[in-house]
């Protein structure tokens, strides 16, 4: 009777171990399952993070470069407009020093002077390289006034009368002014004010 005993309790005790084997087994699968889907789920939201960061990234760097790229090409047109006005400038002054050389300075000059009612009290201020010829359109025309140098860039005059109130610029640094404006005018582009190179 005892050995049938045991032989129960055997077999109930096998029966649990593989009972308990199989719970286990179940159990184990349960937490891997669970395992696997929460570290999918959390895959699955640092792949979606992942590529909304990379697609943030890639248009701060396309926004970045186009910005980049824009003040590049607003940088070269500003050199190039820079280098225009430089070379319209020089090519200006050139042609009024030329001017200034030639036999038809001397005609400028008289037409201007034809211009004016010149009085005694007049004044006229010139160029300290051009006072002789100055006094001799003066004597040829039988004008008696004053004739002061100062400073001209290029060549002219200017008269002022006080006592008339009446004043004239014949100065031909404001024909280089002309041509600075009339490019302003006539190209397009923005010249800022107030600029020494005229950007």
């Amino acid at each position: 009777m005892e050995e049938f005993e045991e032989k129960i309790i055997k077999s109930i005790k096998s029966d649990m171990l593989n009972q308990s084997t199989l719970v286990e087994e179940t159990v184990m699968k349960e937490i891997q399952k669970m395992h696997d889907e929460q570290l999918n789920y959390f895959m699955v939201g640092l792949k979606k993070e992942t590529e909304a960061y990379l697609e943030k990234e890639t248009n701060d760097l396309r926004l970045s470069a186009s910005s980049q790229l824009s003040q590049e090409t607003l940088k070269i047109k500003h050199d190039l407009l820079k280098l225009r006005i430089n070379q319209l400038l020089e090519g200006a002054s050139k042609k009024i020093e030329n001017f200034v050389k030639s036999s038809q300075y001397k005609e400028y000059l008289v037409e201007n002077i034809n211009l004016i009612k010149v009085t005694p009290t007049g004044i006229f201020t010139v160029r300290k390289q051009d006072e002789e010829l100055f006094n001799e359109l003066l004597k040829e025309k039988n004008i008696t006034a004053n004739v002061q140098t100062g400073y001209f860039r290029f060549g002219g005059f200017t008269y002022s009368d006080l006592e008339n109130r009446l004043e004239y610029r014949c100065d031909l640094s404001e024909k280089l002014e002309e041509s600075r404006l009339l490019f302003r005018e006539h190209s397009g582009f923005i010249i800022t004010e107030g600029s020494d190179d005229h950007e």
